[in-house]
């Protein structure tokens, strides 16, 4: 989350831009996140070279984006491969260009560092190539903008190594209402990813991954928690090469969760820019994962025509709300686990409603035909993104839960557990101020000794509920249904009593002011 003096130094880029009349938001985002990428290459490459002078040896030359000697990037002419030019690697890096004049420093970049992370030869930005294929340099006639840009973002402050920084900014320019969207607090990411506790060797996606967060922090939780089996080269290939998927039809989001994972150390993740909802195009991800981590649009719509088949065979609906959590259904395999964000209304629109059917129709999919296990409510204005103006974004403050469920294909759900958090450790307005008391580590806590929870009473923020009493209430998932609220019988005094005691109160007033007279 931006604060401080970091969101006052990302707001005076922003007012860069502007002064210079770019003010088109998805220009200013696709040309900002791009420099930010250029940056956090030499960032990592610094980290890594201070890391290895501090133990006295060389990096690992494989492990560096700018290695030594030339660079050559090459182009097709007539059918033949043909150097189109040759610069020291050196000149690439940013602490090398930042200080260049105007007109040399939107040289160098427009000519040799994008051509450089465009390339699909070059292994050190991996298939970075194939998310900017529609980026192109935007400071032509513009070289005083780039100058300040480049300038305000080379701030010691403003260092991304092993720092979702990018996409923090993304969030904070997202508050200002591009195309609906929002990221998910990282706080709450890494609730999710604690108590999921994603495993090595794990085929893991987030079918509407936007920032990439939840496969960064799912990375960076095996990172912690198997260094040592990390240290065995086959489990590090599978970490890098085949582990993490992730889709997103917005081409500028698919390039930043891309960017992200990179520089996360997953080296080869495998990001698809489209949506798994329409068509056939999930067709090679059904029943492929061990575990969906996702945060889905909230109030989109799709033609039905559009839709794939399979999933409107689990929801007939055209809302993807529902849809995205039926297609999380059809991604897992046999044991294999989700944990997913929802709007409240997915857990209790039913009959009242017209499109009602559906979402019951959803609910029992997961409770009949898998194992529904949990459901988080979470406090409504979670997601309140502050924007230029300091309002919240549209949708932002969308009352939420997390679903929690296994796929089995064969039922087995039997008593679910609910928990009602109230504080996630941030004000629910859109300042989104760091408070104490935040329920989350109880929530992991309560969740990692889930077998004693089998004793709660109904009063207390956590409790099972059976499956049965779910059924009577046409599968509502909503927390309140169940709660118990402990009224405290008030013993009032009879009114005769009362009234007697008015007289008097009355008859002292009478005699004190014939005193007074």
């Amino acid at each position: 989350m931006i604060t401080g003096s970091l969101k006052n130094k990302i707001d005076a880029i922003w007012q860069d831009f502007f002064n210079e009349n770019m003010a088109q938001v998805s220009d200013i985002v696709n040309q900002l996140t791009t420099l930010m990428f250029i940056k956090m290459l030499d960032d990592k490459q610094n980290a890594i070279e201070a890391q290895a002078s501090i133990i006295g040896i060389k990096p690992v030359e494989k492990d560096l984006v700018f290695k030594s000697g030339n660079y050559r990037n090459y182009e097709i002419i007539n059918g033949e491969k043909t150097l189109k030019f040759e610069i020291p690697y050196e000149e690439l890096r940013w602490k090398n260009f930042k200080n260049l004049n105007s007109m040399d420093l939107a040289r160098r970049i427009k000519n040799y560092v994008v051509p450089f992370i465009k390339d699909p030869d070059n292994e050190a930005v991996g298939k970075f190539c194939l998310y900017a294929k529609k980026y192109s340099f935007g400071f032509d006639d513009k070289e005083r903008l780039l100058t300040s840009v480049v300038d305000k973002l080379s701030d010691p402050e403003l260092n991304f190594d092993n720092t979702d920084l990018m996409g923090d900014v993304y969030e904070y320019m997202c508050g200002s209402g591009i195309s609906g969207q929002f990221r998910t607090p990282r706080h709450i990411i890494d609730m999710a990813v604690e108590m999921m506790k994603p495993r090595l060797g794990e085929k893991i996606i987030d079918p509407a991954m936007g920032t990439a967060g939840f496969l960064i922090e799912a990375a960076k939780y095996i990172k912690e928690h198997q260094k040592a089996d990390l240290l065995n080269v086959q489990n590090a290939k599978v970490f890098s090469d085949s582990m993490f998927f992730g889709c997103d039809n917005d081409t500028n989001m698919a390039r930043i969760g891309y960017m992200n994972c990179i520089l996360h150390g997953i080296k080869d993740p495998n990001i698809s820019i489209d949506s798994l909802l329409e068509s056939e195009n999930a067709k090679d991800y059904l029943g492929k994962f061990d575990l969906v981590l996702a945060n889905p649009p909230f109030s989109g719509k799709l033609v039905e025509s559009a839709i794939n088949g399979k999933i409107l065979s689990i929801t007939k609906t055209k809302k993807t709300e529902l849809l995205f959590v039926a297609l999380m259904d059809m991604l897992l395999k046999p044991g294999g686990r989700c944990m997913t964000i929802v709007p409240d209304g997915v857990l209790s629109n039913g009959a009242s409603s017209k499109s009602g059917k559906a979402f019951i129709q959803l609910r029992s999919e997961l409770i009949e035909k898998q194992r529904l296990i949990a459901v988080v409510s979470m406090p409504q204005g979670i997601f309140s993104a502050p924007t230029k103006k300091g309002s919240a974004s549209k949708g932002a403050t969308v009352k939420t839960s997390f679903l929690i469920f296994e796929k089995t294909n064969k039922g087995g759900t039997d008593n679910v557990w609910f928990y009602n958090m109230q504080n996630d450790g941030f004000t629910l307005d859109a300042k989104r101020k760091e408070i104490p008391g935040s329920d989350i580590p109880d929530v992991i806590s309560r969740w990692n000794n889930i077998q004693n929870e089998k004793t709660r009473v109904r009063t207390d923020c956590s409790f099972f509920v059976p499956v049965d009493e779910i059924r009577k209430n046409k599968y509502d998932l909503t927390f309140k249904k169940y709660r118990k609220v402990e009224k405290k019988q008030i013993v009032y005094r009879q009114s005769e009593e009362i009234l007697f005691d008015i007289n008097n109160i009355n008859k002292e007033i009478e005699d004190g002011i014939k005193g007074l007279k």
